[in-house]
């Protein structure tokens, strides 16, 4: 059974686990922007590395800048060079895009991922600083999607453009209707996105002519998507699944 470390670094955080035989353990979590150095990484990787043999290691970046530290650190750790996730590899899936080099590695994961767990069609809805929609046809292909502002962006903007209101945190409970400032913004951000997913599911649907199967993965995915009457599948480790799928893929290759 191998183990291997499965690494995605985000604009807003990088996530970090080992994968073995398609079950990831012992994932940590931290802001990308405290991950930028090789002390930095060792640290954050230290934990994982030092649990035992190492086969491998697999990265998902779309931080371009971050990269030459992780690579260099993930090698020290398991004596060869990562996996660097692109659209030239094998992916369980075909990509059918006009610039497939232009596609975040993320999204080829969550692709992967979401064809290998859920089946196709299926339709992945990422939760991060964007909310991304990552489309897997009938024919099992890759085919684009849909990028909205996320919403941490969203709370953040009417901080920064607003005078009077406050910077929130979403996350808790709320009313019907807002009783305080803030809770009127945690109510308009849930509410409020609901809507969007939806209205771009039912977009995206009628386009095909197709019912989808729908997942959700990413740090706002429950929260967004409490109460919803769609059927999404929330799994929290579909993008680091998705990576560890795309080395075994590779490495079967070699």
């Amino acid at each position: 059974m191998s183990t291997v470390i499965v690494v995605d670094i985000g604009n807003t955080s990088t996530s970090a686990a080992l994968a073995q035989n398609g079950r990831i353990r012992f994932a940590r979590f931290q802001r990308s922007r405290r991950l930028t150095t090789p002390a930095a990484v060792r640290r954050f990787m230290g934990p994982l590395a030092h649990k035992g043999a190492l086969d491998g290691a697999v990265l998902s970046s779309v931080v371009p800048s971050m990269n030459r530290a992780w690579v260099s650190e993930l090698r020290r750790a398991t004596g060869r060079r990562p996996l660097v996730v692109n659209h030239k590899l094998e992916l369980g899936v075909k990509v059918d895009y006009p610039k497939p080099a232009t596609i975040g590695a993320d999204r080829l994961a969550n692709a992967c991922a979401a064809a290998d767990r859920y089946g196709v069609p299926v339709i992945v809805a990422d939760f991060g600083t964007a909310v991304t929609f990552d489309i897997v046809s009938p024919e099992g292909a890759y085919v684009g999607g849909v990028i909205a502002p996320g919403l941490p962006l969203m709370t953040d903007y009417l901080y920064e453009r607003t005078a009077l209101l406050p910077m929130i945190h979403l996350k808790g409970p709320h009313g019907i209707v807002g009783r305080s400032t803030a809770e009127a913004m945690q109510l308009g951000a849930k509410v409020g996105y609901r809507g969007m997913v939806r209205e771009i599911v039912a977009f995206l649907q009628r386009g095909f002519h197709k019912r989808f199967k729908l997942c959700a993965t990413g740090g706002f995915a429950r929260w967004a998507l409490e109460g919803c009457d769609m059927p999404f599948a929330i799994d929290p480790d579909l993008t680091l699944y998705g990576l560890s799928r795309i080395f075994d893929l590779n490495t079967r290759c070699d």
